[in-house]
């Protein structure tokens, strides 16, 4: 992930009077499917998304830092997709009920490397 300056994460995350309050969705995912099979997580793959309405942009906030993602509405839900500096392709669907999946879809050493969560994800 590209890292922001924390100064930027910050004002993302508190919003400021000028721009609209931004939104984020805090994502648990327990569940994961590979070409190994379908496996509970001992500990949850957890995600925070942050919009910023003013700049209509989003952010994925994680444990390596934040990157920018590009953002897809749909009447029922919405995506983030992230494509990494690697070039591999990340997407995380969000249901208006908070269903979601993240789908990691990679190729590292000339091999596929895919992998699928399943979890929840909370508005705020």
């Amino acid at each position: 992930m590209k890292s922001l300056p924390h100064l930027l994460v910050a004002a993302l995350v508190l919003g400021s009077a000028a721009n609209a309050a931004t939104t984020s969705y805090t994502c648990a995912f327990t569940v994961e499917a590979s070409p190994t099979g379908i496996a509970r997580q001992s500990s949850p793959l957890e995600l925070r998304y942050v919009l910023d309405p003013g700049t209509r942009k989003a952010y994925l906030l994680g444990n390596a830092g934040s990157s920018e993602v590009q953002i897809v509405a749909n009447v029922e839900g919405i995506s983030f997709v992230e494509i990494t500096a690697l070039g591999n392709v990340m997407v995380t669907a969000i249901t208006a009920s908070g269903d979601a999946v993240h789908s990691r879809n990679g190729i590292m050493h000339k091999k596929l490397v895919p992998s699928q969560y399943y979890g929840k994800c909370v508005r705020q």
